[in-house]
């Protein structure tokens, strides 16, 4: 293959009466791409015998490339996929086999080998272009529905190292801190019954718990959610909650509180801190990305969102020490906005202080009298109280 590669295509020169000047042998371009073609799809035969199936991979469809009439190529390829288990790629390289050669005996055994399992590759293709193409269509209505009612959405970074070595010593990215990971759901709108309904997170940091609400009416009041979750204890011996030792949780009992994060546009924001959407586009990205981080699109689509998260990660990295020296140097904690129960979810999210990271609605909530509640008003300045709408 070095030398083959090494030939030009040419035209032998002859004389006046058309009779050529030498022996030297010459090739146009087409026998040399099937010289080639044969070239490696001999390699891919000698790796088939030795069961190196990524090669066998990579030298038929070499040898494709240069000639993709190539048939013993093709079925060389469809197996190569076929071990390695891609199976709609193997499907695919059977029927580009058969379309040059339909009676190939090889390639129609090695189609009904796979063709339940191809079948079931290309529906499952077939199910997440369809999520895609939803997902895509929710995300531009609840885009639309934030920008008519002045309400911000934000995120935060998916991942938490630019590099495979920095960082936890390969352990899973987890630092969120009490922002939670993206949980895949998103805002939507039910005509007929409560209209927009949100994924909602109550926090409890005084004991390190969560609850998650996947869908909370934006006319619901924050007090009726509440009762749900932490309802008035009726026996005076314990509450419903397993790990409220103390029957502190109660509705009646409880001061709920949202952080306020910046919405100035072009602010420097620390790079574990929630940056707003600018715009329809910047919503998608992260969607998708957040949805290919999980899994949803397969391992390749996966590495290209981690690299793409890597590469907003370092960005906003550099920009914060190009400005503040260092990551240490971190800003004061967010400043806080207390909710009355009677507010509305609706109230909430429209007010001018409040950013939505990662489409999610995150409360914090502490018992009244707890010494958490203490201390973190002493850290978070209150900036005051959403009584809801009069």
């Amino acid at each position: 293959m070095h030398w083959a590669k090494k030939v030009k295509p040419g035209v032998a020169p002859v004389d006046e009466n058309g009779d050529r000047y030498d022996d030297t042998p010459y090739y146009t371009e087409s026998e040399l791409n099937d010289f080639k073609s044969t070239v490696k799809c001999n390699a891919a035969m000698a790796h088939m015998l030795l069961k190196n199936w990524g090669h066998v991979r990579a030298d038929a469809k070499e040898a494709l490339e240069f000639n993709y009439k190539n048939v013993k190529a093709s079925y060389r390829l469809a197996k190569a996929y076929q071990m390695l288990q891609k199976w709609e790629e193997a499907g695919d390289a059977i029927d580009s086999g058969l379309i040059h050669d339909g009676g190939n005996k090889e390639l129609i055994n090695l189609r009904k080998v796979t063709e339940r399992k191809v079948c079931k590759a290309r529906l499952q293709r077939q199910k997440r272009e369809r999520e895609r193409v939803e997902s895509t269509l929710r995300v531009k209505m609840v885009w639309k529905h934030c920008k008519e009612n002045n309400i911000c959405l934000g995120r935060i970074p998916l991942v938490s190292s630019v590099t495979d070595d920095e960082g936890d010593d390969g352990k899973e990215e987890s630092r969120w801190h009490h922002h939670h990971p993206h949980t895949g759901k998103l805002p939507q709108f039910y005509p007929h019954d409560e209209g927009w309904v949100w994924p909602c997170m109550f926090l409890y940091p005084s004991h390190q718990q969560s609850d998650f609400i996947e869908s909370f009416s934006e006319s619901d009041m924050l007090a009726y959610r509440m009762a749900e979750v932490c309802p008035e204890i009726e026996d005076e011996d314990h509450t419903n909650i397993p790990w409220d030792y103390n029957n502190e949780f109660e509705c009646s009992n409880l001061a709920v509180y949202f952080e306020v994060q910046c919405r100035e546009e072009g602010a420097i924001i620390h790079p574990e801190y929630v940056e707003p959407l600018k715009d329809q586009g910047a919503a998608m990205r992260f969607f998708e990305s957040s949805r290919a981080l999980k899994g949803d699109e397969g391992l390749e689509m996966g590495n290209v969102a981690r690299c793409v998260e890597r590469k907003l990660l370092h960005n906003r990295r550099k920009v914060w020490k190009k400005n503040y020296g260092s990551l240490w140097s971190k800003p004061d904690p967010c400043p806080v906005v207390r909710v009355h129960p009677a507010a509305t979810l609706f109230d909430v999210i429209t007010d001018s202080r409040m950013v939505i990271p990662n489409f999610l609605v995150t409360f914090i909530i502490f018992p009244e009298k707890h010494p958490a509640h203490q201390a973190f008003l002493k850290e978070h300045t209150c900036l005051g109280i959403i009584e809801g709408a009069s």
